[in-house]
């Protein structure tokens, strides 16, 4: 009998999980969406925000860290964050293979780790010694990098799922998405009809610049128009030497 009730009580029943455990996963939840949302409204604002868009561009963690709930940068870990930033769109094969990694997860977004272990194998494959150089005078600083966090993954694969799922090849909007589609989270918008104020803004953030960074079947324009603006200006600084070692 009391051999019996060993094995009885060696083989319990899985257990479930706690509450504190399930509060932990709903208040991760809840803080993302409000995240993913911020950053959406951002992206909104600075489509037509001149000055907006030119903070971003020349400093994006210190943005971002302002517009979302996670804590402040200092303006060292600021400027290595930024650096290696600006490393990543002054690419173009990494930034297209960024492009092409959201595209083949808009099924799944990946964990951190995981991407993390995708994006070293690209960095290396795609000759990112300028991402090497910002990470490790990053980690010789101390600062280490800030201000990324796994919401901006989360955002540009449910922008770009969106984007695919509701828009034409124009980004422009082209149709509800299908019930199983409703859990994207963002709806993609046309163009903003541009006023006479506007206008001005349009011209000069798309006079001369042909080349764009990032591909429309990538984001809608609202979004482009700034992370076009954020390479252009890192291919600047490479250019003139700002991201190497040294």
């Amino acid at each position: 009998m009391e051999n019996v009730l060993e094995k009885t009580l060696d083989h319990k029943a899985p257990e479930r999980p706690s509450r504190r455990q399930g509060n932990a996963q709903r208040s991760t939840m809840m803080a993302r969406a409000a995240n993913v949302r911020r950053i959406d409204a951002l992206f909104q604002a600075m489509e037509t925000d001149f000055l907006l868009r030119e903070q971003f561009i020349t400093g994006p963690s210190r943005i971002l860290t302002e517009y979302l709930d996670v804590p402040p940068v200092t303006a060292e870990q600021a400027a290595y964050t930024d650096r290696l930033v600006y490393a990543v769109f002054a690419n173009a094969k990494l930034l297209q293979w960024l492009q092409d990694y959201v595209h083949d997860h808009t099924d799944r977004v990946p964990t951190g780790p995981e991407f993390l272990a995708d994006f070293c194998e690209a960095t290396v494959a795609n000759g990112g010694q300028d991402i090497v150089a910002a990470l490790l005078e990053g980690c010789v600083a101390g600062t280490g990098i800030h201000g990324l966090t796994e919401d901006l993954l989360h955002y540009f694969v449910n922008l770009h799922a969106a984007h695919t799922l509701c828009g034409d090849e124009n980004g422009r909007h082209g149709g509800a998405p299908a019930e199983s589609q409703e859990g994207v989270g963002i709806e993609p918008r046309g163009i903003t009809p541009l006023t006479s104020i506007t206008w001005t803004t349009w011209i000069r953030t798309t006079q001369a610049e042909e080349a764009h960074a990032i591909g429309s079947d990538f984001a809608p324009p609202y979004t482009t128009v700034t992370l076009d603006g954020l390479a252009r200006y890192a291919v600047e600084l490479r250019a003139r030497g700002a991201l190497g070692l040294g």
